[in-house]
């Protein structure tokens, strides 16, 4: 959930009533370890010209695209420095000042978490996400010091909110909830994470058993009791993911959470309702496109179940497009090169990618907060909007998508106050773009 500035260069224009949170560590702990280093992919990374609509997705052929490479950006050896080198300065660096670069705090020697420099906080997303990150990276030690943190610290042990992940805490120990309420799009990248993580390493013990944590955490999402303050994550009515599950609040989605790659997962993988996620996958595809503006392709921060914005009173830009739907382009990225199910998502790129473009050319720069027609809100950009519309060029080979792709490789890795949301967003840019965010499990490559 990235409901504040956090992700913004300026505290003032967004009010929020929540923010996500991470733990920050004196910085007298030790640093981390360095990481095992990366194993062999599930399929050798392929350089495959003009496929943006006719290849079948790596979930079927077994082949991920370097686009770097296939665009003649990059040598193999290069992208493959990039990406570890870009690992290495989020989560391995030693330096965790406000002005420094690295995202992972170290607890002792077995836990660990990812901080909002900014917001001096933890989030479920962060956590999740470095998870994710990690798994991906083949680095395991790394993930299970984010997941017994995320289990001791964030994870409810009883009450409605059971199984969930407390969104916000303090950045200090005892590291105390700042908001008891959950972030769905925090428990999706949890469960698919601990998925990959007994596919690539096996179960282990305890927290370790890591496909039953993924069950239950799912279980939790769809199975919940409606209450008077309360409802479950995910509706079975909608097939769609919540924003927010306190009612209070009000009950919409958020375009960014649609995850329609993982969601094709959960219906192969999961112990239980696998008709639902398999539903869930292709109303998600159904809502991208007509939740995107018709003229810019931009989607709004939150929106109604038909894709109309959803204003809120405690958030100023929550029906205009601004940090959470940066991650929009991303998913469907994702979701292209994984099945490559829809073909309207190339559509949806050239259209967004488009007013990216067009505005870039005006403007020198892209603007970070937008109305949903195109019109600036912010006086700013940000690198992990830059990160996200770089992945572009796994949809369309567009000569556009193709110049995103060239700034994302250009970008170097956010440092600074603002360096948690931005840097996470352009370490899965490169991931993606290297063929490096890969699925760990079954798929019908390995049938």
């Amino acid at each position: 959930m990235t409901m504040n500035i956090s992700s913004t260069q300026s505290n003032a224009l967004i009010k929020l009533v929540k923010t996500v949170a991470f733990c920050a560590l004196p910085l007298g702990l030790a640093s981390c370890a360095a990481p095992v280093e990366k194993s062999s992919t599930p399929a050798q990374s392929t350089a495959v010209a003009n496929v943006a609509n006719t290849a079948p997705g790596a979930f079927y052929s077994g082949e991920y695209r370097n686009a770097f490479v296939e665009l003649g950006i990059a040598s193999p050896e290069q992208v493959s420095k990039k990406v570890n080198d870009t690992y290495q300065q989020l989560f391995y660096s030693d330096s965790r000042s406000e002005s420094g670069e690295a995202v992972f705090f170290p607890v002792g020697d077995d836990m660990g978490f990812i901080k909002d420099i900014g917001s001096n906080d933890i989030r479920s997303e962060g956590m999740s996400y470095g998870m994710m990150i990690a798994v991906q990276m083949d680095d395991q030690e790394m993930f299970n010091k984010l997941w017994k943190f995320s289990k001791t610290y964030m994870q409810h042990k009883d009450g409605w909110y059971q199984d969930y992940f407390a969104w916000h805490l303090n950045a200090t120990a005892p590291f105390g909830h700042k908001s008891e309420n959950p972030a769905p799009d925090g428990e999706l990248y949890f469960a698919m994470a601990l998925f990959f993580a007994e596919n690539r390493w096996g179960a282990g013990e305890g927290i370790n058993q890591y496909k039953h944590e993924a069950n239950v955490i799912l279980q939790a999402m769809v199975n919940k009791q409606e209450t008077d303050s309360q409802v479950t994550m995910f509706s079975r009515d909608e097939k769609q993911i919540l924003f927010v599950t306190e009612k209070g609040l009000g009950v919409y989605t958020d375009p960014s959470y649609h995850v329609a790659a993982f969601y094709e997962l959960l219906a192969r993988w999961a112990d239980e309702d696998n008709q639902l996620w398999a539903d869930a996958a292709q109303v998600s595809r159904d809502y991208l496109y007509n939740a995107a503006h018709p003229e810019t392709g931009l989607y709004s921060e939150y929106a109604a179940f038909n894709g109309t914005p959803q204003e809120t009173s405690f958030n100023d830009i929550s029906h205009k497009s601004g940090y959470d739907a940066f991650r929009v382009i991303g998913n469907i990225a994702m979701d292209h090169h994984w099945f490559n199910a829809d073909p309207r998502q190339q559509e949806l790129a050239d259209r967004m990618i488009g007013f990216y473009a067009d505005e870039y050319k005006r403007k020198g720069q892209n603007y970070a907060v937008h109305e949903m027609d195109g019109r600036i809100v912010s006086e700013w950009g940000s690198s992990g909007q830059n990160a996200m519309n770089g992945t572009a060029a796994m949809i369309t080979n567009s000569q556009e998508a193709k110049e995103f792709t060239e700034r994302l490789w250009k970008q170097a890795t956010p440092t600074g106050k603002w360096r948690y949301y931005d840097g996470l967003l352009h370490m899965f840019s490169v991931l993606q773009m290297a063929g490096e965010y890969q699925i760990y499990g079954p798929t019908d490559a390995t049938q």
